[in-house]
């Protein structure tokens, strides 16, 4: 194999797991991790927010933390590299939960993550988002499931006792 072979795969390697870094740090909302994925300057769309990295931040943390429970599950994500640059399609399906008004409401959002990277000095980090809808619905829960031998993801964060982070 290639020495560029080898340097492609190790790019993709490296992109998929920004991707799994930023679902991991929004579902458990370790907000610190942000500017470990997304480089400063970094662009956001997600249709009702356009923003810069700062903006970004702050809605962010906003509307996840609205939210009881959170489950980001992406795809396998493909990754398009151009030199230094990469543009990353996943599928993403979303579940959130509230608690409000009881015993909750299940939001649940499927659509596409469009991400642009960038390496600088041999690092990858994310350097855009656009987020595309393709389908939404909300389901009025009619039972608390939480009283079941399950234990549910309500209240994840770096504070949580089952945290791995990093």
């Amino acid at each position: 194999m290639s020495d560029g072979a080898t340097a492609a795969l190790i790019a993709k390697a490296r992109l998929g797991e920004l991707v799994a870094e930023y679902a991991q740090l929004i579902d458990w909302l370790d907000w610190d991790r942000l500017s470990d994925v997304f480089w400063p300057e970094s662009l956001f769309d997600f249709g009702m927010f356009k923003g810069d990295f700062g903006e970004y931040r702050k809605f962010v943390a906003e509307l996840e933390e609205g939210y009881s429970r959170r489950l980001h599950m992406f795809a396998m994500p493909v990754v398009t590299l151009t030199g230094k640059q990469a543009r990353i399609d996943a599928g993403c399906v979303i579940v959130c939960r509230t608690d409000d008004p009881a015993p909750g409401i299940d939001d649940t959002f499927w659509g596409r993550y469009l991400f642009t990277a960038e390496c600088r000095e041999g690092e990858w980090r994310l350097s855009g988002l656009t987020y595309v809808l393709n389908l939404f619905d909300r389901v009025e829960r009619q039972v608390d499931d939480r009283g079941g031998p399950m234990t549910f993801g309500d209240g994840l964060s770096p504070a949580h006792p089952l945290f791995a982070g990093r």
